[in-house]
């Protein structure tokens, strides 16, 4: 464990969050991606000071300055998740080569994931350029360590994911998005990757996908079930439902959540984790 790694990745995570916060607010209305951050409400400029991740929410005390609306703590939660994810890549993989392309992930995934619980889209705006970023990563990364074979793994994961989803999408299209299916692009590179470099050992792409989607469905079992008994007994629209009308509540098991935050969270796990689930990574 380089503990100097770990030291850095808390400021640089920080920054990474302030960066997933502007993707949050912005990709979903199709707003352009400026370096200057603004209150969601009033659109109004805000100073360098407001922008300190977390600290600056924590200052202004949820509010804006200029319009004194309330902002989400949503905001700093993104920033808090993002950079203990970068805490957790850096213990896991040290400065190495390998770290680069896991960096990548966490950041775009819950930057995706906040997203797709807010409005249940997944935009191609933030899917396909942190796949292309990705993609680029990996083929870095990869001769970095001499180990050119684990690219091509990693395509391989990208093609077997997205194939595998795309079917399940054809066959139940209310069942699985077509959101998910294009997420499952860049989770299945990120799954091939972490399967290690051998040329011999293919049957680990395919364990890696098999316990993403695995861990993913028993996250989004368990999380769909506890969301859908927080809507019934609170009565609020906890992850709002596009399928309740007027604000009411539909059947229990009728309650609809998005997927891609727990296709998200079982592929970071198993990432991170890889040689729990692949004993020959």
């Amino acid at each position: 464990m380089d503990l100097v790694v770990i030291i850095l990745a808390v400021p640089i995570g920080l920054v990474a969050g302030g960066f997933a916060t502007m993707l949050v607010d912005r990709i979903p209305d199709a707003t352009p991606l400026t370096l200057r951050s603004r209150c969601p409400f009033c659109e109004h400029d805000l100073a360098v000071g407001d922008t300190i991740p977390v600290l600056g929410w924590l200052a202004r005390r949820g509010r804006c300055r200029h319009c004194s609306d309330r902002i989400t703590p949503a905001y700093p939660w993104v920033e808090v998740v993002t950079t203990g994810l970068w805490v957790a890549v850096a213990a896991r993989f040290g400065w190495d080569w390998r770290l680069l392309p896991p960096l990548i992930l966490v950041t775009a995934l819950v930057a995706l994931s906040t997203i797709d619980m807010y409005v249940y889209r997944l935009p191609d705006r933030l899917v396909f350029p942190s796949l292309g970023l990705s993609i680029i990563a990996v083929v870095v990364a990869g001769f970095g360590i001499d180990h050119p074979q684990s690219i091509v793994r990693a395509l391989a994961g990208m093609a077997l994911y997205g194939g595998f989803l795309l079917v399940l999408h054809l066959i139940s299209p209310r069942g699985m998005g077509f959101g998910d299916v294009k997420l499952a692009l860049l989770l299945g590179l990120h799954l091939g990757w972490a399967a290690g470099s051998s040329w011999t050992d293919w049957i680990a792409v395919f364990q890696l996908i098999f316990y993403g989607l695995l861990v993913s469905c028993g996250i989004g079992a368990f999380g769909g079930l506890l969301l859908a008994v927080v809507r019934r007994v609170t009565k609020r629209d906890v992850v709002p439902d596009p399928q309740a009308e007027d604000g009411q509540p539909t059947r229990l098991l009728s309650q609809s959540m998005p997927f891609g935050p727990a296709l998200a969270v079982g592929t970071i796990v198993v990432v991170l984790f890889a040689e729990s689930f692949v004993s020959s990574v």
